[in-house]
């Protein structure tokens, strides 16, 4: 009878009763709500430490303090782990930063150092920057890395990972020869060329057409040790931009020998690569 009761009451006093209920609830739900806030911004919860782990060679602990360590703002409930993750981010050297929270009161900063693979320079040769072993550009002091006798890498903007991939390509083919690549780039037309570190300079032309271009290369690669033996001289420079063959200079005063000895090359390697 009292449900019935109930159901009979006037729209308006029901919906009078639901209002008056559902502010209480919003009152209390409020009050909760500002009490857990005002636990939350207590100084019992200052952060205590901040616990940094990694293998690290280039960040400095100076780097830091000074840089990350005076963006964590809050207290263990409330810091942003986010913000300290970009401020740990932004140190030099840097690549990667995990922020945890770690009780009692710590926060515990796992980072990824930079593994730098080449120098990044310019069209007038200088250097610019920095490329990681992800083929990732970065800034850092170059003065920490001139001891390191990175390769130098040079190409369009934006080509970094490009360039990388064409490195560790060529590493694998050269590796054989005992070749160190010492520069290698791309050029505005997607030409590139390679200098080995006290080997030849070599112009490997386009990728565009990948079989063609790793079989020019492995032509050259498989005859060069046999062109340098039977000339007697070292392969100062070549061209592989042929489809049958390649051109070589060769490391030599006299220039009209040198010359001379190219042009032979490059008629008997056409008819060598084409068998």
């Amino acid at each position: 009878m009292n449900g019935t009761l109930r159901n009979e009451l006037p729209l308006d006093i029901r919906l009078m009763n639901f209002t008056s209920r559902a502010l209480v609830w919003l009152f209390i739900a409020g009050a909760l709500g500002a009490g857990a806030n005002w636990l939350l911004h207590r100084p019992w919860w200052a952060i205590r430490s901040v616990r940094v782990e990694g293998r690290l060679q280039h960040v400095s602990a100076t780097a830091l303090r000074s840089e990350a360590l005076p963006r964590v703002q809050g207290n263990w409930f409330t810091v942003s782990l986010s913000t300290v993750q970009q401020a740990f981010e932004q140190v030099p050297w840097v690549r990667k930063a995990v922020v945890q929270r770690v009780w009692p009161l710590s926060l515990l900063v796992q980072l990824q150092e930079q593994q730098p693979l080449a120098l990044w320079v310019d069209a007038t040769g200088s250097a610019i920057g920095l490329v990681d072993v992800q083929g990732d550009n970065f800034e850092a002091n170059l003065g920490e890395v001139q001891d390191m006798g990175l390769p130098r890498f040079f190409g369009p903007p934006g080509s970094q990972a490009r360039v990388t991939a064409m490195y560790r390509q060529l590493q694998q083919r050269f590796a054989p020869l005992h070749w160190r690549i010492a520069e290698l780039g791309l050029g505005t037309q997607g030409d590139w060329q390679v200098q080995v570190a006290g080997g030849p300079r070599i112009d490997l032309g386009a990728d565009s057409d990948a079989p063609a271009f790793a079989a020019r290369l492995q032509r050259f690669l498989r005859l060069e040790p046999d062109v340098a033996a039977h000339y007697g001289r070292t392969v100062a420079s070549a061209d592989l931009r042929y489809p049958n063959g390649f051109a070589v200079a060769f490391a030599n005063p006299d220039q009209n020998k040198a010359a001379g000895a190219s042009r032979g090359t490059r008629s008997r390697n056409t008819s060598r690569g084409a068998r």
